[in-house]
């Protein structure tokens, strides 16, 4: 009888009949769409995706930032118009790649006013930013910016 519910159980699921890829156009994301699926499966697959393409994904990133001045993340910087939680955040979206498997020091060491942006950080050779127009913070006139 278990036999027979499971058989029947499993014929009836709900199978994908329609699956769509849409790539963007500077193939930096790609969007799946897979349907119909039976209730709660959606999450399933998608978490099982997500956690298989983070383990395959090779790339670089900042693992952590100091600021001269600054001793938590939640201060703030004396002629600096954002507070230390936006600068991570932008920091956060900033598009590196490095050519070699060691750690690298990056530097920013600015002078205001003005708009402090991705360019405006001291790389070596190993180092590419890709996204140099990203806005990291702006600075008021005499104002002395350094972060590692």
């Amino acid at each position: 009888m278990q036999n027979t519910v499971i058989n029947r159980n499993w014929k009836d699921l709900i199978k994908p009949s329609k699956l769509n890829i849409q790539s963007s156009e500077d193939k930096s994301f790609t969007t799946l769409i897979a349907e119909p699926l039976e209730k709660g499966y959606a999450l399933t697959i998608g978490n099982s995706l997500r956690r298989i393409l983070l383990s395959s994904i090779q790339g670089s990133a900042i693992t952590a930032i100091q600021i001269d001045g600054v001793l938590h993340e939640f201060s703030s910087i004396k002629g600096v118009r954002e507070d230390v939680t936006d600068i991570v955040l932008n920091v956060k979206s900033l598009s590196i790649q490095v050519m070699s498997e060691e750690p690298k020091k990056l530097i920013l060491d600015v002078k205001g006013p003005g708009e402090i942006k991705a360019k405006d950080i001291q790389t070596n050779p190993d180092v590419k930013i890709l996204n140099p127009e990203l806005v990291l913070c702006h600075l008021d006139e005499n104002t002395g910016f350094y972060m590692e």
